[in-house]
């Protein structure tokens, strides 16, 4: 199963330009050939979220946020996954490492669920050790 990040979304609304874009449209299409099934986080949603509370058409961009969740299985923050970011967030600090809480949180929800998250963001993820991460 394949988790998608905020990045994804973002990428596919055109935030990075059309080169952008078409790798994340790749990316996607890649793990669905491979057989696998899309996800993302309730936190990526909320993440969505924010978005629409900043867009200058808030109606429009609630639309083509439930247009791309449609078909998407959402995963949600759990006491398994809990604990999981407590030993993660623990092990990264140890580390010397830290990475964002949200990446840590949306990671732990990936761990907990046996998915790969499917990422712009390489960098954060691959720090969480074994997280199975995808960039695009």
């Amino acid at each position: 199963m394949a988790c998608l990040d905020t990045t994804v979304f973002l990428d596919l609304g055109g935030r990075g330009g059309a080169t952008v874009r078409e790798r994340a449209r790749r990316a996607i299409h890649e793990v669905v050939a491979d057989g696998e099934t899309l996800t993302t986080t309730r936190l990526n949603v909320a993440e969505l979220y924010v978005g629409v509370a900043r867009s200058a058409h808030p109606q429009r961009e609630l639309e083509r946020i439930q247009r791309w969740l449609a078909d998407i299985a959402i995963l949600d923050f759990d006491d398994a996954a809990a604990r999981l970011f407590g030993a993660v967030v623990g092990e990264l600090l140890t580390r010397g490492t830290p990475i964002g809480d949200m990446d840590a949180l949306i990671a732990t929800i990936g761990l907990r669920n046996h998915q790969t998250v499917i990422t712009r963001n390489v960098k954060h993820f691959r720090a969480i050790p074994g997280l199975s991460v995808r960039g695009y």
